[in-house]
């Protein structure tokens, strides 16, 4: 049973779809409407438009799009019914007494959000204990950290026992299955009967999400001999390793004015730059930065500063760093530590004033790289200084920016001594090599990429011109409803030759026909968020279109004169509108 119009209604007035998009991506104005970077695709050009009058959002770069339901869920891994009772809970709407949802999902969810808190609370109250006062030692005076930073992250202590936090929380009413499944114990792999603590005589850290939930911990090793010094929460319904970033509840904010995210490798190195006044610190939780962690930082900064280990498994996770960082189209800069091993060993030794300085003198990634292309190479012969500028051309040739990259190769010609016409006859020599590699490759891709454009509605990719047609006679319905009963008795859904379209077409004149809401919100539900995404493209398109009644009734014609049987000439998208637009004109008065 689909929600009431008056609460969905309700619940967009509440929640209007700049707002909600603005708390997770920055938008910039244009007009009356707003662009952004899609959070959910890499560009480092923005592609995805917001109307707020239109209420709804569509990206032409990855064909993304919907109303606020949409993207909740979309952004925030969610069904339908999850994003709606999150959206209501922001807006402060009650939600229908009898909606017909199946909330299970939901209500689980929730109840993992109520076990992490509980289990953080445990592991805060512990500190307090005599067991805790070694890591409460630890927190500060080794590490330096105040009783407000300490309040401030939740950080506990997890005691040394194989069953205190289990023991505790099955009094608190959870089961051994709902403790497995939220990462807080495991499994013996010897005898499967038994559980134990999964994490034993650590300091704790709390994983707070952006929504406020505690959806995960990472526990500090107390002792040398553990051999795992971080031991972060499994993916569990909340939590995803891949899309987290520790304290990034608190930097977004100070991102966003700054336009820079400080990126560390451990918690404490986040928290301490956090309690030196550093509060745009973020940690990957291990080495390891994700695509998906990039695309969550370029939401709320332009810059990023890597400030990893200074040891070889931090210099090898920063060049990875480097090259995710700059897909995502942000801006990446170094900085050594000289002294220090990490941000929090510096701190603590030279304090805040010295951070910011290093801060302000910075490496470019690109000073970095050519320093790591000195890495394994005999700088003092001939044969080592020639594998050294073939190394540096591989970087030179990756510079986006002509006047950067001349900057570059006037340096490296200065301090090498050779020629840089010499450096660009080498790069030269590269990107010629690589043009006759991928050329073959490329064309594959292209032809690949060709049969499979609309993932959506495959059956387009055959049928251009009639699902144009089709896509055309949607957008006129939608924003003439009236025209909806002689339209729908020419022609009747099984005229339409794809059966997305079809879907989409039998829909909206349901709802036209019983006064329904036919807005983007009302596809939500019965349709995914991706063809809800299909849907809003179909309205971007052909409102820059424009379509009339004597246009629609050409698009009815095409389909009526569909033969199946007949080879049908394929036309691409661009000729197929720059027709449309001729057709058009042809029929405005003169």
């Amino acid at each position: 049973m689909p929600l009431p119009i008056d609460f969905i209604e309700r619940l967009k007035a509440a929640n209007p779809i700049a707002e909600v998009m603005g708390s997770y991506v920055t938008l910039k104005r244009t007009g009356r409407d707003f662009v952004c970077l899609c959070p959910f695709h890499n560009e480092k050009t923005p592609s995805c438009h917001v109307h707020p009058d239109k209420e709804y959002f569509h990206c032409f770069g990855c064909g993304a799009g919907g109303d606020v339901i949409t993207f909740t869920m979309k952004y925030n891994n969610l069904d339908y019914w999850e994003a709606v009772k999150l959206l209501a809970e922001r807006g402060g709407v009650p939600l229908p007494e009898d909606s017909g949802y199946d909330s299970r999902r939901t209500d689980t969810r929730k109840r993992f959000y109520e076990m992490n808190k509980t289990a953080a609370r445990f592991f805060y109250h512990q500190l307090k204990t005599p067991q805790g006062k070694e890591c409460l030692d630890y927190l500060m005076n080794k590490r330096k950290l105040t009783i407000d930073t300490i309040k401030k992250y939740g950080m506990g202590f997890a005691p040394n026992s194989w069953s205190a936090l289990k023991s505790y929380m099955l009094s608190e009413g959870f089961t051994e299955e709902e403790l497995e499944q939220g990462s807080l114990i495991s499994r013996s792999q010897r005898n499967t009967k038994n559980t134990f603590d999964f994490f034993v005589n650590r300091a704790m850290f709390p994983f707070i999400d952006l929504a406020g939930h505690i959806v995960g911990f990472g526990g500090r090793a107390l002792t040398a001999d553990d051999k795992r010094k971080y031991l972060n929460s499994k993916d569990t319904l909340v939590y995803s390793k891949n899309r987290f970033l520790f304290s990034m509840n608190f930097a977004k904010n100070a991102a966003v004015k700054d336009k820079t995210i400080l990126l560390c490798e451990g918690n404490l190195d986040v928290i301490s730059l956090n309690q030196a006044g550093f509060q745009n610190a973020v940690a990957s939780c291990g080495t390891a930065l994700t695509p998906e962690q990039a695309k969550l930082i370029s939401n709320y900064a332009d810059n990023v500063v890597i400030c990893y280990d200074a040891d070889g498994a931090g210099q090898t996770a920063t060049a990875r760093a480097i090259k995710i960082l700059d897909e995502t189209g942000l801006k990446t800069t170094i900085i050594k530590m000289n002294g220090a091993k990490d941000p929090d060993e510096y701190i603590n030794k030279f304090g805040a004033d010295h951070f910011r300085h290093l801060l302000k003198k910075s490496d470019g990634a690109i000073d970095f790289e050519l320093e790591k292309c000195k890495e394994g190479v005999d700088m003092d012969t001939d044969v080592g200084r020639s594998e050294y500028m073939q190394k540096v051309c591989l970087v030179l040739i990756n510079i986006g920016s002509s006047v950067k990259q001349e900057i570059y190769i006037n340096k490296i010609a200065a301090e090498q001594g050779v020629s840089k016409n010499s450096i660009k006859a080498d790069m030269e020599k590269i990107i010629s090599k690589e043009r006759r590699q991928y050329s073959k490759r490329d064309w594959t891709r292209t032809i690949t990429f060709a049969d499979k454009r609309d993932t959506i509605n495959p059956e387009a990719n055959n049928h251009r011109r009639e699902s144009a047609a089709e896509a055309g006679i949607i957008y006129y319905l939608y924003k003439n409803h009236d025209a909806c009963e002689d339209i729908l008795k020419r022609l009747p859904p099984d005229k339409f030759v794809t059966s997305f379209n079809r879907r989409v077409y039998e829909s909206l004149t349901n709802k036209i026909t019983d006064l329904q809401d036919c807005s983007v919100s009302s596809f939500n539900g019965e349709f995914s968020p991706e063809e809800v995404g299909k849907i809003t493209e179909i309205l971007e398109n052909y409102s820059e279109l424009g379509v009339d009644a004597k246009v629609a009734e050409d698009y009815i014609n095409v389909l009526l004169s569909y033969k199946p049987k007949e080879k049908q000439e394929e036309m691409s998208d661009d000729d197929f509108f720059k027709a449309l637009e001729q057709m058009r004109n042809s029929n405005d008065p003169m």
